[in-house]
C-alpha cells in the first residue's frame, strides 16, 4: 500500500500551507475497511505526513465506484485531484457526499 502511495501521489506538490484536515470522527461508516493503525505505521515508516487522508481518501473514493454513486466524469476529478493532494476540493465532495455514501453502504 506505501509503495502504491509513494508512486501514484506527488508528494512533491505537497503544501506544508495547507495540510489535510484530520479524519472525520465516523471515517469508520464512512469507509469500513480502512484500518488506521496500518495506515500509521506506513506513514511513520515513510515520513509522509499526508500518508493516513491520501489512503482513506482514496479508499472512500473505491467504495463510492463500487457502489456505482459517482459519474466517470467525477471519478477521474476527483482522483485527479488526489494525486496532486489538493484537499480541500475532496473533503468538500466527502462532506456533501456523506449520507449518500452511507446510505448506499446500508444498500
Amino acid at each position: 500500500m506505501a509503495n502504491h502511495a509513494r508512486k501514484t501521489f506527488r508528494w512533491h506538490w505537497r503544501s506544508a500551507s495547507r495540510p489535510p484536515r484530520p479524519l472525520l470522527e465516523d471515517f469508520r461508516g464512512l469507509c469500513p475497511c480502512f484500518t488506521l493503525c496500518e495506515v500509521e505505521e506506513a506513514e511513520r515508516d515513510f515520513k509522509l505526513l499526508e500518508m493516513v487522508q491520501a489512503t482513506f481518501y482514496t479508499m472512500l473514493l473505491n467504495d463510492a465506484v463500487k457502489l456505482d454513486i459517482l459519474s466517470e466524469f467525477m471519478v477521474a476529478d476527483l482522483k485527479a485531484t488526489l494525486e496532486v493532494l489538493r484537499w480541500t476540493y475532496f473533503e468538500s465532495w466527502m462532506h456533501a457526499s456523506r449520507c449518500g455514501l452511507l446510505e448506499a453502504q446500508l444498500h
